[in-house]
């Protein structure tokens, strides 16, 4: 068993993460601290900015540029929206995956959405005592839960899905503040250009 000493890297504040948290603000610096095995270390985050001026809650995304290449995609009853599909994927995307503690089925909802939008994030200075919900999400985890929106994403086209295989290549892995609101049981986000 290792201790670790749960003290801010940057200003030697005490914190006090909860038992699933991978990334937590500093309630004294507010800057982003990474737990990982190792220990505690800053980690570099970005806030968006945001259509409304104090916006109620920042969210943690893990944002990626990634690319999903289809290896197989095959159909039944002759019906195919292959054409579709790998227009969809032919460029690489921004890959929005939340880090918070979220369902999953508003997690797929939210990342298939964003997949769609493509949403264009502007870096803004950390909002004068902006709090971030703890990031429990982490990069390997985030992975899992795209590659099910992929899936998901192919299984509710116009067509009879029997098998598909792809590959998915991420890269430019960065943690970002978005500001939200909860609007009855769901996040709605307050991008810029949302």
């Amino acid at each position: 068993m290792k201790l670790l000493l749960l003290r801010c890297p940057n200003c030697n504040q005490a914190l006090a993460p909860g038992q699933n948290d991978q990334v937590i603000q500093c309630p004294n610096c507010r800057s982003a601290v990474a737990i990982n095995e190792g220990g505690l270390d800053i980690l570099s985050a970005q806030y968006a900015a945001s259509a409304i001026e104090n916006p109620s809650a920042w969210l943690p995304f893990w944002v990626y540029r990634g690319r999903v290449t289809i290896l197989k995609r095959k159909t039944q009853a002759g019906k195919s929206a292959d054409s579709a599909a790998r227009a969809f994927w032919a460029e690489p995307r921004r890959v929005y995956i939340p880090a918070w503690a979220s369902d999953l089925v508003e997690a797929r909802d939210m990342v298939g959405a964003l997949l769609g939008e493509q949403p264009a994030l502007e870096a803004t200075a950390p909002p004068e005592g902006a709090a971030f919900e703890p990031a429990v999400v982490t990069p390997a985890d985030a992975r899992k839960l795209l590659e099910l929106v992929i899936v998901t994403i192919e299984a509710e086209r116009s067509d009879y899905l029997e098998a598909f295989e792809f590959d998915l290549s991420l890269e430019s892995e960065a943690l970002w503040l978005l500001p939200a609101e909860r609007r009855k049981d769901e996040w709605k986000l307050l991008l810029k250009d949302i």
